[in-house]
């Protein structure tokens, strides 16, 4: 019968072990700790990023493979600026982004209210709030197509059994309609999402407040405004920056439900990435779109942050 192996300490535990005899500093400990975290960014995160730039500068088709990988300097961005179909998708993007945050910070913030002042039950109706973000979005693409498909939807019965319209509308063959279908789909995705990171900051508010409000002879409405408001700057700020970088990258909700038409009314930048990327396989020219999308995302995250960070 083989011998049972007896586990090895790590470099952490041995690190740990030297510092409780004095053999190396509290500081050298920390750093040592956090090598495999700082190894870990590197690999999956800075790495990716100087690669996509590398990759931006070059001409690099898999369906061109005999051209090899050429440096061509900022050919590929002048192409991206030139094209009308990246300004489109830009467009289409950027007003998908404020139509969509702004109806989930209302939603967000409404749900988060009523959570929040809810005495009985408020651990369950938290997690039923929380369903429609645990969702995937391809899933939830796939549902939402199915509720606005115009002849089998629930969308058109009820419309139709509550007399609001009468016929059958095309939801998805519209340009304007099917835009409005996708933002309406990612709306209910990650409002819930918003009102989690809301509800945390509210409860956060001490009662005292509200009732030093009340004694002052404020209503509801102004203490609202003078107290809620202002103490959930820093949750109102975090939940739209998370929720403005990913409705920049939205692709996989729009692929499923429209797939970014009629025509190419719905077609996201990430999704018009995608495409040029995955299925015209140039990986050079998705690249150079790829980092105008990440410095558009940190140009979004550098005005929220200088517009709602809190001041001292």
């Amino acid at each position: 019968m083989a011998a049972p192996t007896i586990a090895q300490p790590g470099a952490g535990s041995r690190a740990l072990r030297r510092w409780m005899t004095g053999q190396i500093t509290q500081g050298e400990l920390a750093a040592i700790l956090l090598l495999p975290c700082f190894a870990f960014l590197v690999v999956f995160a800075i790495y990716p990023v100087f690669n996509a730039i590398w990759t931006s500068l070059h001409h690099l088709r898999l369906d061109q493979p005999h051209l090899g990988t050429p440096f061509v300097g900022l050919r590929n961005f002048a192409r991206a600026f030139g094209d009308e179909y990246t300004w489109h998708s830009i467009r289409v993007t950027l007003v998908y982004t404020g139509v969509t945050v702004s109806a989930q910070l209302v939603l967000g913030l409404g749900l988060a209210l009523v959570v929040n002042r809810l005495v009985r039950a408020r651990g369950f109706v938290r997690a039923a709030v929380l369903l429609p973000w645990t969702m995937a979005p391809v899933l939830a693409g796939q549902m939402w197509r199915w509720l606005f498909n115009d002849q089998a939807g629930v969308v058109n019965d009820l419309l139709n059994r509550t007399g609001l319209v009468q016929g059958q509308i095309i939801w998805l063959g519209s340009p304007v309609l099917a835009f409005f279908a996708v933002t309406v789909a990612a709306t209910w995705g990650a409002a819930s999402y918003m009102a989690l990171i809301l509800l945390a900051g509210l409860q956060g508010i001490p009662d005292d407040l509200y009732e030093a409000a009340s004694l002052d002879g404020a209503s509801p409405l102004q203490a609202f405004l003078a107290v809620t408001l202002p103490l959930l700057r820093s949750a109102i700020m975090v939940s739209l920056v998370l929720r403005t970088l990913g409705a920049l990258q939205a692709l996989d909700l729009p692929f499923a439900m429209t797939g970014g038409g009629p025509g190419n009314a719905t077609e996201t930048f990430a999704l018009f990435i995608y495409k040029n990327t995955f299925q015209f396989l140039d990986f050079g020219y998705g690249a150079a779109l790829s980092v105008i999308l990440v410095v558009i995302a940190l140009g979004f995250a550098g005005t929220y942050y200088r517009v709602l960070a809190p001041r001292d």
